[in-house]
């Protein structure tokens, strides 16, 4: 099952499809693309006990006089660009977990002697990844098939690629195939039950056993569904707040039934940080199936006084073109993000829709040419019980590849999801958690339901869920079953197991976020609103510690929960609602921390001063 973090806007009396129309108004002719690309959009390991010692080293080796001559780069290393008629899988790598949750955990604790004190991505790879014996082992092996071989930059697992008749080649037999189709235009290759010895050498594992390739000649994927409301249930509220003077217009503005950027902005104190943030930012959104139009982007900056940034796209595995029509998930994304940070330097991976995708945009982002950006944000995320029986595997190998995103300074922001307490449904007893947002190497992004007063300040704010005005909609949150209570929730989470959410912001459909999607103005909710907006302002922060020479923030948990007990003024604690969407008795909001809105949402404008030095 996979949640997507976004729906789409209702009228005030139904719920429609985001391409509908009759809640709506076109505003204006696109506008010509500015610098943009085209395209885009929408778990943890052991430890061991090794901690200070495993990072003074891994410190001592990132650090290396001019005058030592340097060992020459693997070849089998690096990030192929995607390439036409190629299906790619991933092979696991022998490498130190446990050690490397370590180190992750010592760099993003407040207090350690390593906190904020990161590595180059080279220095991490070398110290946990496979070693270069390993990676000739393993590259001679699978290159002996007639296969592609490209080890990540992590060393923690690779790429293995090859056209449909080398696969055939190489297994004996066919890849099987699923076709593309409207609602989903991926093309699915699935491996053979029976696999040669050589395509997975000692110490490696093929990590998943299908992979997607996208067809343009598919169309493009629309949007989420959501169900219509029940009779009797209680009418959509109205935007109580100020909306400012625009440059369009638009029904859903005049009608108050969504909020512009510039109102959350201000209920959150973000308009105060960015006034006083210096230094420029690298964001980098991570995309996963879905696509967008620069003129939707352009538009929307238009309309709410902004400037559009340019895109830097990058296409992951089996996205050689970018995907060819706007989907609601990534435009929100994007456009959320440019108008919290317009002056920032605004990345995209572009990636395939399924677990794969996931692994495959984080990798990318962490081993762009231009060096790591300061922040990721993913809305996206799949039902952790499927995930863990079908591929532990790739769950460890995927946590280790966000731990080690952590250790290199990087802040991770995924969307805890859409389905309350139960994002495995029904069919899954008891509460149920999205991946990789139960990460514990990743800030984990909840909703809220948010009201506001003329000046645009806010009166009230709840847990969000939609239920009672008729939508199957609820910010994603519960106590885990699997992955233990990471060190940054010890004093705010009682449970054995990690929670989710780290922290929350707005959510709710109606009114939502403003998202324009094929030149129309609509509105949207989910945490794909809250995820982006939080990332983009925590950027704003690292931004200006990079100016003042000092390191990124790294993961922004240690922090968040360190402020959070040590000033009351830093986060706006939500105290009522629940996210229970299935009757199982879980979550509802509470003083301090809860798992249905997490620690609350930040104030922005007294957040940043509490981020604690580097070690």
């Amino acid at each position: 099952m996979v949640t997507r973090s976004s729906r789409q806007s209702p009228t005030p009396h139904a719920i429609t499809r985001m391409t509908a129309t009759s809640s709506v108004t076109r505003i204006g002719t696109p506008r010509t693309p500015g610098s943009g690309g085209a395209g885009p959009r929408m778990r943890m390991a052991g430890r061991s006990a090794l901690a200070a010692l495993v990072t003074a080293v891994l410190l001592a080796s990132a650090c290396t006089s001019g005058g030592t001559s340097q060992p020459q780069p693997n070849p089998a290393v690096s990030i192929p660009a995607a390439s036409s008629g190629e299906v790619t899988f991933y092979l696991s790598l022998p490498g130190s977990a446990a050690a490397l949750a370590e180190a992750a955990v010592n760099v993003s604790m407040p207090g350690s002697p390593n906190y904020r004190r990161f590595v180059s991505l080279d220095a991490a790879a070398s110290r946990f990844g496979a070693t270069e014996a390993q990676i000739n082992t393993v590259t001679d092996a699978v290159q002996s098939l007639g296969l592609n071989f490209a080890v990540d930059p992590t060393r923690l697992f690779a790429r293995v690629s090859g056209s449909i008749e080398q696969w055939t080649a190489a297994l004996g037999a066919p890849l099987a195939r699923r076709p593309a189709n409207v609602s989903s235009p991926f093309t699915t290759y699935a491996l053979p039950a029976q696999l040669p010895a050589a395509l997975q050498p000692a110490g490696t594992a093929v990590l998943l056993s299908d992979t997607q390739v996208y067809d343009p000649s598919a169309g493009g994927s629309p949007p989420p569904h959501t169900p219509s409301p029940t009779p009797g249930t209680v009418p959509w509220p109205f935007n109580t707040g100020t909306p400012p003077r625009t440059d369009c217009s638009a029904p859903l503005l005049q009608q108050r039934r969504v909020y512009s950027p510039q109102q959350i902005q201000t209920a959150y104190g973000i308009d105060r940080l960015r006034a006083a943030a210096s230094g420029t930012p690298v964001i980098t959104v991570l995309d996963l199936g879905g696509g967008w139009l620069p003129s939707d982007l352009n538009l929307a900056a238009q309309c709410f006084g902004y400037a559009a940034p340019p895109i830097a796209q990058t296409q992951g595995d089996g996205v050689v073109t970018a995907i060819a029509k706007a989907s609601g998930e990534t435009s929100l994304d994007l456009q959320t993000v440019a108008a919290v940070a317009p002056a920032a330097r605004l990345r995209l991976v572009q990636a395939t829709a399924g677990s794969g995708g996931v692994l495959d945009a984080f990798s990318r982002a962490l081993g762009d040419s231009g060096g790591p950006p300061d922040v990721i944000s993913l809305s996206y995320g799949r039902c952790l019980v499927a995930e863990n029986e079908a591929a532990p595997t790739y769950l460890a190998v995927a946590d280790s590849v966000l731990a080690m995103t952590a250790l290199v300074g990087v802040s991770s922001f995924v969307a805890a999801g859409d389905s309350g307490s139960t994002t495995c449904g029904t069919h899954a007893p008891g509460t149920s958690l999205s991946y990789p947002a139960v990460s514990p190497f990743v800030t984990a992004v909840g909703g809220t339901r948010l009201a506001l007063s003329p000046a645009n300040t806010r009166t009230a704010e709840t847990v969000w869920n939609d239920a009672a005005y008729g939508a199957s909609a609820a910010g994603g949150g519960a106590v885990g079953q699997r992955t233990p209570r990471p060190a940054f929730q010890n004093g705010a989470n009682d449970a054995q197991f990690r929670a989710i959410p780290d922290v929350s912001a707005l959510a709710d459909i109606v009114p939502g976020w403003p998202v324009m999607m094929n030149s129309t103005l609509q509105t949207v909710g989910g945490t794909s609103g809250s995820t982006p907006l939080t990332a983009a302002s925590t950027a704003l922060v690292a931004g200006s510690e990079r100016k003042a020479g000092r390191p990124p923030l790294g993961l922004a948990n240690g922090w968040f929960y360190t402020a959070a007990v040590s000033s009351s003024s830093t986060f706006y604690d939500i105290t009522e609602g629940d996210n229970d969407l299935a009757a199982v008795g879980c979550c509802a909001a509470a003083v301090g921390y809860d798992p249905a809105s997490g620690l609350g949402v930040p104030d922005w404008a007294t957040l940043p001063a509490t981020l604690p030095a580097p070690g």
